[in-house]
């Protein structure tokens, strides 16, 4: 099944403005040069062109060490906001980021971006490609190989332990509860949605869920409306990156799915919040867990 563009972007947001970015399955370690050893903390100069590996690197304490990130990057919490953008994530500013002197530059693994990467490298420049768009265990793996990037190994430990006990948590609050079938939407037209291979599926389970498209094994796959029809999810939760483009899109957002016959209750959420594979994900399995048993708050704490 072919993969959303839009998905791509963020690893995917993507995503555009951060919705999924997350694309098909990938290897399991996806680090290029991961074992290389990083530079004293007083050198690192960190290009960050993944709104993911941005977030990641926030979280492990090193946002004193970006000097530079993608144009999506900049709408994260934590971001600095003097930090200059390189443009978008296919298509970034080559001089610019030589400008900036990097020693290191994180990015997603892709065809669109392998030319850029391969520029930098041909400038001496150190180029950290990580792969988080497949399952929970891959986006967790990447904190510690961003981690250990960063000098911050142990800290990206206990980022692990901290989400693992996070989502462990929310499961636990919804243990015994109806568990409602969910489709999770990120994008209508074309109709793309969260399957089997994404870490957003583990994320519906933790918040009491059941992903439809659990048995799918791509990630992010374009499906009909008909095979829609036919999983007759109990829940639709739209992620549709379109939703903040204007005040009227939670309204024009419904009006879509009720044209649906088969669609029973739609719910929305922010576009890449359970769909960036970052820090995160603690909030994501909560926010979801609101929407699909309302008595839950989205609240930060379980």
């Amino acid at each position: 099944m072919p993969i959303s563009p839009r998905a791509r972007a963020l690893a995917p947001i993507g995503f555009a403005p951060l919705v999924a970015l997350a694309l098909a399955a990938a290897p399991l370690l996806a680090c290029r040069e991961a074992r290389e050893p990083a530079p004293e903390s007083g050198e690192l100069r960190v290009i960050s062109l993944s709104p993911s590996a941005t977030d990641i690197a926030v979280a492990l304490g090193r946002a004193d060490a970006l000097v530079g990130v993608d144009q999506f990057s900049r709408e994260l919490a934590g971001v600095p906001d003097s930090l200059p953008s390189l443009g978008g994530l296919f298509a970034p500013d080559l001089e610019r980021a030589v400008e900036l002197a990097p020693t290191l530059v994180l990015g997603v693994r892709s065809e669109n971006q392998a030319a850029f990467f391969a520029l930098l490298r041909a400038r001496g420049v150190r180029v950290l490609e990580i792969d988080s768009s497949g399952s929970l265990e891959q986006v967790l793996a990447t904190y510690t190989e961003i981690g250990r990037a960063l000098g911050r190994e142990a800290e990206a430990v206990a980022l692990v332990a901290r989400v693992r006990a996070e989502l462990e948590a929310v499961a636990q609050s919804v243990a015994g509860l109806e568990r409602p079938s969910v489709a999770l939407v990120v994008e209508r037209e074309p109709l793309y949605v969260a399957a089997g291979g994404s870490f957003a599926s583990a994320l519906i389970e933790a918040a009491g869920g059941r992903n439809v498209f659990g048995d799918l094994q791509n990630a992010y796959p374009q499906v009909s409306l008909e095979l829609l029809a036919e999983r007759a999810p109990e829940v639709l939760i739209d992620s549709t990156e379109t939703q903040e483009q204007s005040p009227d899109a939670a309204r024009q957002a419904r009006a879509y799915w009720s044209r649906h016959d088969f669609v029973r209750r739609v719910e929305l959420i922010p576009p890449g919040v359970a769909t960036l594979p970052g820090a995160q994900l603690g909030d994501a399995a909560r926010l979801l867990r609101a929407r699909l048993h309302p008595g839950f708050a989205a609240s930060v704490s379980p």
